[in-house]
């Protein structure tokens, strides 16, 4: 199995961290656009970013106000695509909390501004700082990109940080959600999602059926639900399964990353479509 922790890191880790109240909820930390806070109960908001464009005219902002945008700019140019996400996630779990993690920046022309991978490893770096304060057990993070992947079984342009801070939170409990990509691709996700220590999503559809869309392969782990109507809109897609999957993992979370994985592998069905056999779809809807 490829998502077994490493001793070593347990032992490093386990010493410095104080233990979470049993009563306390879990959170989900949502890695994605912004977030209209009015429709979605965030207890705690963070951005991000390479620009000086957080709302305090910094490249780093946390507490109320730092993952959303003016209304008039909320719901244009996809930046409605965290709001679809954590109305999502509410639906599969709604005995949650969500931590949202901005860090799409907004040009001046009201468009999505430039992130990758390393931005993507900067929220990480804050999940790991405050995974006991916030009780985080998963993120939730629907980036990805298909354009990087090599040819052949080494197809995955692994960034050695990124993977490095992946590892750091499976040890810590934490599961770090990545979607498998819409490209048609039935042999590779796109990366991030193909770092080995990741969990990777793929997308079924309201039919059971392996969506014709969703990219796989050797390093996908889970399918899930992929599409939801939400008061925002219909969402398709394996971001709409990775959101979905990583609120459920935080409902059927049993004390540590590895049991939770094992126990949804162990309730994993059957599905079928575009050539594709699994008995690793998880219904989040149960």
């Amino acid at each position: 199995m490829k998502k077994v922790v490493g001793l070593l890191v347990i032992l490093f880790t386990a010493a410095f961290l104080p233990a979470v109240s049993a009563e306390e909820k879990p959170s989900i930390a949502i890695i994605d656009t912004a977030v209209d806070t009015s429709r979605v109960n965030v207890i705690y908001e963070v951005c991000i970013m390479y620009e000086i464009r957080c709302p305090n005219k910094k490249a780093f902002m946390e507490g109320p106000g730092a993952a959303t945008l003016p209304t008039s700019q909320l719901y244009k140019n996809g930046f409605q695509h965290g709001t679809i996400m954590s109305l999502i996630s509410s639906v599969v779990n709604k005995d949650m909390n969500i931590v949202f993690i901005r860090i799409v920046s907004m040009t001046n022309t009201g468009r999505q501004g430039y992130y990758d991978d390393n931005l993507v490893n900067e929220a990480l770096k804050w999940v790991i700082a405050n995974k006991t304060k916030f009780n985080i057990v998963a993120v939730s993070a629907s980036v990805g990109n298909h354009t990087r992947l090599r040819t052949g079984a080494n197809y995955c342009p692994i960034n050695q940080a990124l993977r490095n801070n992946i590892v750091s939170l499976q040890s810590l409990g934490v599961a770090t959600v990545l979607s498998a990509g819409n490209d048609y691709d039935t042999s590779r996700v796109d990366a991030p999602a193909c770092t080995p220590e990741a969990i990777a999503i793929g997308s079924v559809g309201e039919r059971g059926n392996v969506e014709n869309y969703s990219n796989g392969g050797p390093d996908l782990d889970f399918y899930a639900l992929g599409t939801y109507n939400t008061s925002v809109g219909r969402a398709m897609g394996t971001s709409a399964a990775t959101a979905a999957f990583s609120a459920y993992w935080a409902k059927n979370y049993k004390g540590s990353y590895q049991a939770t994985y094992d126990y949804l592998k162990s309730i994993g069905k059957y599905a079928e479509g575009n050539g594709v056999k699994t008995n690793s779809f998880v219904n989040v809807l149960d």
